[in-house]
């Protein structure tokens, strides 16, 4: 009984934090990274973006956390330095993230499609990651 009110209680906290999308600016929220730099993620459990309407972003690489200011006017898309926490992960989840913090580098511009993916595009026009919102 105690383990099935815990599962619970776990699980309401976690849709608690998920950041819902704001009004008006669809990029806000969460989402799932589920391909960086033209390649689909190794493991996407942790994979994670969080565009808050203040400005921050914050999110997992699938190895580490990570952490920078961000600016979103019409569709352009300006990330400031990503800072993240300093894991040591196995060469695939380091590959990966690599992508993924070079994906952020390059992104320029940022839309959701009307399939509902979130894609961020260099400024050549060139898709640098996408990603999904979360399941419920």
């Amino acid at each position: 009984m105690d383990r099935r009110w815990a599962v619970v209680v776990v699980s309401l906290l976690q849709a608690a934090c998920a950041a819902p999308p704001a009004p008006g600016r669809p990029v806000d929220g969460e989402w799932v990274i589920a391909q960086a730099r033209s390649e689909p993620l190794v493991d996407k459990r942790f994979a994670r973006l969080v565009f808050e309407a203040g400005g921050r972003l914050s999110g997992h690489t699938g190895c580490n956390t990570l952490s920078a200011a961000y600016t979103l006017e019409g569709d352009r898309l300006k990330i400031g330095p990503v800072a993240t926490t300093r894991r040591l992960c196995p060469e695939l989840q380091r590959e990966q993230e690599d992508r993924v913090l070079t994906a952020l580098e390059l992104a320029a511009t940022a839309r959701v499609r009307p399939d509902g993916i979130l894609e961020l595009r260099d400024a050549e026009g060139r898709g640098v990651l996408r990603a999904t919102r979360p399941e419920p």
